[in-house]
């Protein structure tokens, strides 16, 4: 009978292990859901708050250029903003895209919208541009302003707000006085970034080209030496079904991150390299090879083999006078190629067509201490 009551207290005390056991889970999975839920209405908070800063800029950057131009149209301007990349106090800023939107109805499908690549760590800026008479307004954000979002201090909340007119002819017209407001960083580091794309916007450019510059984060004759590049390969070296493409980087420049973006070829895919010849490596190449800036591999399916052309890039001869200024040679540079975006070959030579053995891959070609180059020459 003893042996028996052991047998039942043994059993009683492990039934209530295991209903504290059970308890302790269910009190756990509705803590760990409360705080998931916590987590999505903080989430939900900071898109409100950043929302409403977002059309505060683009109410504020209205009343600005509405100063400088009393008939001032929502229509007729563009928003750029590093909005969505750039973070405050470790939150996101993405709220603050559907705010421009929603106080200036810009949008991305009619290439209004401009989201420009930053660090996280950056200022969070916002221009405003008129294409009708060439003013922005450009507003940054005061960090401390924003502290506790949601009771910003609206009478700090932009600690830089500068209106100027930057369209084109109006820079190459007064370009000393604008070459030393560029030098005083008029939008805080922003100006080449700022000016280049609102005036390529202006003039009219493609979607790939907006996707490009947005990636790189400013429109310079670099970036444009990648479009073009881009273009010629999917014209002259197009992909059958089921085909890919290896994009190498022989002599590295701005036109990388536009071959990424518009080829959709990446290091992460295993799809894009670069290699950083020094003058030695370039010396020894052979003549064929001088004017060498990217080759790309092209796999057949059919034929389970790799075809590669290797490409020249030559700089155009644009014409453009010396304004005094980075910011404004750039940008007579950028104007000049948007007239001949069309003539990729006007710029393009293919240096060298060749198939790789089968059963060889293009990341052979990229491995530490080997020069595809030399690789390249010995190929028919």
């Amino acid at each position: 009978m003893k042996r028996s009551n052991k047998r039942k207290a043994v059993y009683t005390v492990s039934a209530e292990y295991r209903y504290l056991f059970t308890l302790f889970c269910c009190v756990f999975l509705m803590v760990s859901a409360s705080a998931a839920w916590s987590q999505s209405r903080t989430t939900d908070s900071d898109y409100t708050a950043w929302k409403r800063i977002g059309i505060r800029a683009g109410g504020k950057a209205k009343q600005m250029l509405r100063r400088e131009v009393p008939h001032f149209n929502t229509r007729n301007c563009l928003a750029l903003t590093n909005a969505g990349y750039a973070e405050v106090h470790e939150q996101s800023t993405m709220g603050a895209l559907d705010g421009l939107t929603t106080a200036l109805k810009v949008s991305r499908g009619n290439h209004s919208l401009v989201e420009v690549q930053s660090a996280p760590t950056s200022g969070l800026w916002f221009a405003v541009y008129d294409t009708a008479s060439g003013w922005v307004a450009y507003l940054e954000v005061n960090s401390d302003a924003v502290r506790e979002k949601s009771s910003f201090n609206s009478h700090m909340l932009f600690s830089t707000a500068v209106a100027e007119q930057i369209n084109a002819e109006h820079l190459y017209e007064h370009a000393t006085e604008y070459a030393e407001k560029f030098d005083n960083a008029i939008f805080n580091g922003n100006e080449f970034r700022i000016v280049t794309i609102v005036n390529a916007l202006s003039a009219g450019v493609s979607t790939a080209a907006i996707r490009a510059f947005e990636f790189h984060d400013h429109y310079c004759p670099g970036v444009t030496s990648g479009i073009l590049l881009a273009d010629y390969i999917k014209r002259y070296f197009p992909l059958a079904s089921g085909g890919s493409y290896f994009v190498q980087g022989i002599q590295p420049w701005c036109k990388e991150d536009a071959l990424m973006v518009l080829l959709n070829t990446t290091p992460g895919k295993k799809s894009y390299a670069v290699t950083y010849p020094t003058a030695e490596d370039i010396a020894s190449w052979p003549t064929w090879a001088s004017n060498l800036s990217t080759v790309v591999y092209r796999y057949d399916k059919g034929t389970e083999t790799w075809g590669g052309l290797a490409l020249g890039y030559t700089w155009g001869e644009t014409g453009c006078p010396d304004y005094g200024h980075a910011v404004m040679n750039k940008l007579c540079t950028d104007l000049w190629y948007l007239d001949r975006m069309d003539q990729p070959e006007q710029f393009i030579t293919v240096l060298k067509q060749f198939t790789l053995p089968l059963g060889t891959d293009p990341k052979e070609y990229a491995r530490p201490g080997v020069d595809p180059v030399l690789l390249i020459d010995n190929l028919n």
